[in-house]
Order: C-alpha cells, then structure tokens, then sequence
C-alpha cells in the first residue's frame, strides 16, 4: 500500500474521531487529564507554565494552541496525535521491511483502550506521536532530525527519558557518535529558556514527583502486565506475546533481522517502560499509582510487536498451505473484534473516557449553578477536584481563581469575603489527610451546604467563620 492511501485510510479514521469529539462531553483520564488542559490554556497568559514540569512543556507547547478553544480543542490535538502515531507506525513498520505495515490502524484502533483516552488532555498520545516519529526519522537516514526531537522526549513523558539509552545505543552501534549530543539538546534548552522563570538553571532535573513514596500506595509486580490484558483485549495480548516470539525467531533462526536496528529503536523502548512502570509500582516511589495509561507512550512499538504476532500466525498458517496463509491472522482480528464488541470493559473505557462520569455530571448540573447563582462575586476558590473548576467556569491552575486546600492549616490568611471552600470526599482527604468530621469539628469553616452526590461522592461548600478574620 502507498502513502497517499494510509494518509487516506488515517485521515478517515481522524474524521470520524473528531466527530465524537465534538458530540460527547467526556473528559477522559479523570483529573490528570483536566490539569494538563488547564496548564496548557493558562500557559498563553502566564508563559510560566510553558516551564511546568509536571505538566510536560513540550507538550504544552504543541497543545496550548488548541487549548485556547476549549477542552474540545485538546481532544481535538490528541486524536490528532493518535492518528498520527499510528500513520507513522506504518512508515515505521515499512522501514523495517515489514509485511502487511497496512494493518496497524486496524491493530491500534480496534483494541478496547487506546482511542478513548484520546478523548483527554493527557500526555500521552503526544508522547507516543513523538518517540515513533524519531525512530522513524532515524530509520529514514535523517538521525540529526531524529536525536534532535528525541532529546525533546523527556518533556513529553518524564519517564520517556529511559527511551534516550536507546537512541543512544542506536547511534553508537551505527557509528554516529558525533551525533549522539543531539539527544541532549531538549535538557539545554529547556535549562536556558526555563531557568529565567525558575530562577534556577537546573530545573530541569527536579523531579515533580515524589521519588520517596507515593499517595497511592503500591501494588504487585505484574500489575501493568495484568492491565495489558485488559487495554488489548486477550486476542491482542496473545498477539503481542506471539510478536516477541517472532522477534527471536526472525534474530536467531532466520537471522535476517538488523540486530543493530529494529531491538533498540522497537522492543527495547517498550520493554524498557513496562519494566520501569512495573518497578515504581511494586515499590511504590516517584508518585507512582499504577496509572495503566502511561503505558501508551510506548504504544505505536507494541503496535509493531503485534504485527510481528500477525505475521507469524501467517507463516504458520502458510505452512499447512500456502493459499491458507492469511486464515490465522484473520481468525485471531475476529477474536478480538468480537472480544472488543462483548467484553464489558470495552463499555467501561468508552463510557468512562467519552463521557462525564455521575459525579462530574452532578458538579456540572448542580453544585456549579448553585455557586455561580448564590455567589457571583467570588473570585477564589479552595478546590482539589478538577472538575470543580470546569464546573465554575474557572482555570485550576490559575493561583487567583484557585487554591489547593493544603492552605487549609492557614485559614485565617485567606480572604473570607471573596473565597469559597469546596470539600470532595476522595481529593482532600487522599491528598491532605483532612476529613470532613476535622474540618466540621475545628470550626474554621463555616458550613453553607452539603450535596450527596453519585457513586458515594459528597460535596461541602464552606466559607470562612466571620470570627477568623485577619486582622489588620
């Protein structure tokens, strides 16, 4: 198949993707998602967080055009970047002297998790778009151009940083050592243009994440393996398990692999980031909740791994007869189409991601008017919930329309005539420690009203007792 016809079969697919963008009012990856978006509007406003860290400056550089228009807007740019991984998957897989490259879309799109969390402002669709264009750059021969974006990765994806070892490796292997310093270029940029706003030359370098702990605890070793299944579907993780035995047949029994290439630039990326993720879990470090989705940043290599899982059953298929070789990999895409179409987790990604949640519908129905109709002249709110801010037409992110409740130990500094007060029964209390018996029994707050919301939700809007008031 030609480029102009995967350009076609993409851009189809791009059409239909942001179809749904604009009809569903989802905002998929829960409060990361809406963080990333807020980071990204605000950053036309306060060009300091164009050097956020956590919220990946690259990737705001990129989304904060389309963040101007709304959340709408960066759905729009991640379904963008999904589609575009996987057009650059297929030229990837072309590079590599693949067969059957044309069905990658199908591989990509027809597995239970990916598209939905396109419907988000999370990280990383771009991330993923990033990687698979610098490997598909270097392939091309154009490795300046290739080391050059991937020493970008890092302020994609923090943990994208293990992918640079195999650019790295890449490029020692295929003599361009006076090359390799490309891949730093992002960390001197990003030192140089952010160390202005930070005051602080090596930003960089530190971590917005917790390398001591977590909040959320820690779980078993195999726990991103587990979610694989549930992302891909069974037939997709047999497909992939499959890839990886093709990979070692095609090294070492048919030999006809670039043992210099396609390890370091495909399986080492992915592998690599399944084991760092499963690491952190298991030892619960770096903030690390066990999020299946950051495995999508190394996504369009798993895609590859998969069409290697498809190739295989053709060969074995082919085998029994040659005229019956496309009757495996036919059956297996069956399976997971059926799988994809029955399997309750197919409903739960899409209702889940696409769609408001009950208790976000519930802000946005009636917490939010009720605040805007009784309080139309507070300026501040005290919030950790995203979706409050949505709901109050305000920006998360924006110091002067929001504050995270640990100022709580200070109530009294706070303004009491311009700023509300809103509890959730999961944020506050994970993130701070402070429940809703403490704040009612210290008697800081005034109560003004309390909704039960879905799914065991309750929300208190509060304001500052008169008797608290600063003095002058």
């Amino acid at each position: 198949m030609n480029t102009r016809n995967l350009i076609l079969i993409h851009a189809l697919i791009l059409f239909i993707l942001w179809g749904l963008a604009l009809t569903t009012n989802g905002v998929g990856g829960g409060g990361d998602s809406l963080t990333h978006y807020f980071i990204s509007e605000l950053a036309w406003t306060q060009p300091f967080y164009f050097f956020d860290q956590w919220g990946k400056p690259f990737f705001t550089l990129f989304s904060s055009p389309w963040s101007q228009a709304g959340f709408v807007g960066i759905k729009l740019f991640n379904t963008l970047c999904g589609v575009l991984a996987s057009l650059f998957t297929c030229l990837t897989a072309r590079e590599l002297k693949k067969d059957w490259f044309f069905s990658i879309p199908l591989i990509a799109f027809i597995a239970p998790a990916f598209f939905t969390y396109l419907f988000s402002g999370l990280t990383e669709p771009f991330a993923a778009l990033v990687s698979i264009v610098s490997v598909w750059l270097c392939l091309r021969g154009k490795v300046n151009t290739g080391f050059l974006l991937a020493g970008f990765l890092p302020f994609c994806r923090s943990e994208a940083q293990v992918f640079l070892v195999f650019f790295f490796l890449f490029g020692m292997l295929n003599g361009h050592w006076k090359k390799l310093p490309l891949l730093f270029i992002g960390y001197l940029a990003y030192s140089i243009l952010g160390g202005f706003f930070h005051d602080n030359f090596l930003w960089v370098f530190d971590s917005p994440y917790d390398s001591q702990g977590s909040v959320y605890g820690k779980g078993v070793w195999y726990h991103y393996l587990a979610r694989l299944g549930v992302m891909l579907g069974v037939p997709g993780v047999a497909l992939a398990g499959l890839g990886f035995i093709q990979f070692f047949r095609r090294w070492f029994w048919l030999k006809d692999i670039n043992w210099k290439t396609e390890p370091w630039l495909v399986h080492g990326p992915f592998t690599a980031l399944l084991c760092a993720h499963s690491l952190v879990w298991a030892l619960g470090i770096y903030g690390s909740a066990g999020l299946e989705r950051t495995l999508m940043t190394a996504f369009p290599f798993l895609w590859i791994i998969m069409l290697d899982g498809l190739l295989l059953l053709r060969d074995l298929s082919a085998m029994i007869r040659k005229s019956w070789s496309p009757a495996l990999p036919l059956l297996i895409l069956v399976l997971q189409i059926t799988y994809v179409l029955t399997n309750p987790s197919s409903k739960y990604y899409w209702q889940t991601n696409l769609f408001l949640n009950p208790e976000n519908k519930f802000l946005k129905e009636e917490v939010g008017p009720y605040i805007k109709e009784h309080y139309p002249d507070v300026t501040t709110f005290v919030m950790d919930k995203p979706y409050m801010a949505v709901a109050l037409d305000v920006n998360f992110k924006n110091p002067e329309q929001r504050q995270a409740w640990y100022i709580y130990n200070k109530a009294e500094e706070v303004d009491s005539a311009s700023t509300l007060w809103l509890y959730d029964g999961y944020y506050v209390r994970t993130q701070y420690s402070i429940t809703l018996e403490q704040i009612r029994s210290e008697n800081k707050l005034e109560e003004i009203k309390s909704w039960d919301g879905p799914s065991d939700w309750n929300f208190v809007l509060f304001k500052k007792r008169a008797s608290s008031a600063p003095t002058p």
